[in-house]
C-alpha cells in the first residue's frame, strides 16, 4: 500500500516516523520499511515527509509573520526564535544527515 499521502500530511503535523507508524497501525515488517524509507534519503517517502515538513513550517512562520506585521512582540520574538532553530537543525542535517 501507498501511504506517501498520509506522511506528507503527518510531516506537516511534525510527527516523528514512529508516531506516523503507529498511526497507520502498521504492523512488525511493514513498520519497519516504512520507518525506514521514511529515513532514507531520496526514497518517496522521504521525500514526502521532508515536503510535509517544510510546509507545515513555512504555515506556522506565515502566521506568525501576519501577526508579526501588527505589531504582536510575541510573533515577532517567535518568528526570530524559530529562524534560529531552523538554522541549526538545516546546519545538522547538512552536515550529520540528522
Amino acid at each position: 500500500m501507498d501511504y506517501t499521502s498520509q506522511i506528507r500530511t503527518f510531516g506537516a503535523l511534525g510527527y516523528t516516523p514512529e508516531r506516523i507508524v503507529n498511526i497507520l497501525n502498521l504492523k512488525r515488517a511493514e513498520r519497519e520499511e516504512v520507518i525506514s524509507r521514511i529515513r532514507t534519503p531520496g526514497d518517496g517517502y522521504n521525500s514526502a515527509y521532508l515536503h510535509g515538513n517544510a510546509v507545515g513550517e513555512y504555515n506556522i512562520d506565515a502566521e506568525l509573520a501576519k501577526q508579526a506585521e501588527q505589531g504582536d512582540i510575541d510573533s515577532i520574538e517567535s518568528l526570530e526564535t524559530r529562524k534560529k532553530e531552523r538554522t541549526h537543525l538545516d546546519l545538522k542535517r547538512k552536515l550529520f544527515g540528522i
